[in-house]
This record gives structure tokens, C-alpha cells and sequence, in this order.
């Protein structure tokens, strides 16, 4: 059996990298994060293959959408969160989950030390939010960038902290192919 190249490159087996992580809760917000982009990129190849989609690009880059994705004539650009572990707060008789959100803030500053973290609501035509922490399942929901709440003071930026649904409901969907061609005609002018 062939080892995987990031055994080769780090020269140690899988098992004491997954140790190491396990190790590090950072790492591990970190792989969450990298998987659930994984597990959506298989989404958008899958569409490829079926050619509702062109062209999906993975950038992995800082500073990138961390997809392109071609929908008709429109490149599209996706980002994909993970939805935070609910908070809870207590009752009289058990405790309950009161919030499912995802946070749409990048992981750091820009270099020369201006306050870059959070999203123009122009940034992005579509966000994918991974349910994983919530659900313990990759599944995701999806919603049109233009229907994210905007900040009172600054309506030209997201809102941090955006409510999540556990299901499909009002403007989130769970259908990315019904989200892309949205995402796509809202960008055009013309919804369907």
C-alpha cells in the first residue's frame, strides 16, 4: 500500500499526523475547515461532470474566494464556512441550543495592519455553510450572498455573525445546483 504524499513529505505515517492533530484544536479547526471545503469541491465537480458547471477552480489562496466556478456566462465566487457549534443556555429543565451561525470573517489582518477581516458584501456571490458541527454530517446549506444580513453602520460589509437554519428554509437552500443558477441570475439582473 502506497503512502499518501503528505506522509512523504512530513516523512511520518497518517496515524501520528491524525495524533497530532487530535492534539492541537487549532489543527483541528483548521482540517474542519479544509474538509469542508474538500467535501464541497466534490459537490462542484460532480456538477461539472454533469455539465451544469465549467471550470471549478480551488485558488487556496489568501485574499481568493475559495471557489470559481463558471455558471453560464459568469464566473462565480464561493465561499465556504463551517457553521459554529451551537451555544446553549440553560432553562429550568435542560439545556438548549439557542444559535446556529457561521462566521464570515477572515482568519487575519492584512499585512500593513488594517482591519481587513471582515467581508464586503461584494466579495462573494454565494456561501456554502458546512453543518458538520451542528449535524456531525457534511452537508451544507447555501445562500445568495445578496441575502446575508448586511452591518447597520457599514451596509457596504456582512454581518460577522450570520444566522444559520438547520434546514432548508426561506433563503437558504440545500440544492447547490438550484443556488449556483441563482447566485448566477442575481448577478445578470435577471432572477428566476
Amino acid at each position: 500500500m502506497s503512502r499518501h504524499p503528505l506522509e512523504e513529505k512530513w516523512n511520518a505515517p497518517a496515524a501520528d499526523i491524525l495524533t497530532a492533530i487530535e492534539h492541537g484544536f487549532r489543527a483541528q479547526v483548521d482540517v474542519k475547515g479544509k474538509l469542508a471545503e474538500y467535501y464541497l469541491f466534490k459537490k462542484l465537480v460532480a456538477l461539472e461532470e454533469r455539465g451544469v458547471v465549467k471550470n471549478v477552480q480551488w485558488p487556496d489562496r489568501d485574499g481568493k474566494p475559495d471557489f470559481l466556478v463558471d455558471v453560464g456566462s459568469q464566473t462565480l465566487r464561493v465561499e465556504c464556512k463551517n457553521a459554529r457549534t451551537p451555544k446553549t443556555q440553560k432553562n429550568r429543565s435542560a439545556e438548549v441550543a439557542v444559535a446556529h451561525r457561521v462566521e464570515l470573517q477572515r482568519t487575519r489582518n492584512s499585512k500593513d495592519g488594517t482591519p481587513t477581516r471582515g467581508y464586503r458584501a461584494d466579495e462573494f456571490d454565494l456561501l456554502a455553510a458546512c453543518l458538520f458541527n451542528i449535524s456531525g454530517r457534511w452537508e451544507f446549506l447555501y445562500v445568495v450572498t445578496r441575502d446575508l444580513q448586511r452591518r447597520k453602520n457599514l451596509p457596504e460589509y456582512l454581518e460577522i455573525m450570520q444566522w444559520v437554519p438547520l434546514q432548508p428554509t426561506g433563503v437558504w437552500v440545500d440544492d447547490l445546483e438550484a443556488a449556483l443558477k441563482k447566485a448566477a441570475s442575481q448577478r445578470t439582473g435577471h432572477e428566476t
